[in-house]
């Protein structure tokens, strides 16, 4: 069986690295994707994480609880997350549980390489 929730870890750029979320952000994702996390997290040195949502289908608050210990985790270690790509309703849970005011969100990853190289 496929899982249902993918993460692809792409090569770091600058002062970046992009993990690409694909499928659904959900208890049965959550599971299949927590432990490569947590020990991608371990190793992570560069400024700032961006989570590119753009392949992500649905999140539910496990997945969200999950994006706000990685945020805590980041800001401990003085680090950034930043997400990219959400679809409308993915921003609009976002929006409605507070994470859009903690958590930096851009329409693509153009958009944040801007932001930041401005």
């Amino acid at each position: 069986m496929k899982d249902i929730l993918e993460i692809h870890i792409l090569e770091p750029v600058d002062s970046y690295q992009v993990v690409e979320f694909v499928g659904e952000f959900d208890k049965f994702g959550l599971s299949s994707v927590k432990p490569k996390l947590e020990s991608f997290l371990k190793t992570f040195s560069l400024d700032v994480l961006v989570l590119d949502f753009t392949g992500l289908k649905f999140i539910n608050s496990e997945g969200i609880g999950l994006l706000f210990e990685i945020h805590t985790h980041l800001a401990k270690a003085n680090k950034k997350l930043a997400v990219v790509g959400s679809a409308a309703h993915v921003k609009d849970v976002f929006e409605t549980v507070g994470m859009s005011e903690v958590i930096p969100m851009y329409g693509k990853l153009a958009d944040f390489v801007k932001s930041n190289n401005a």
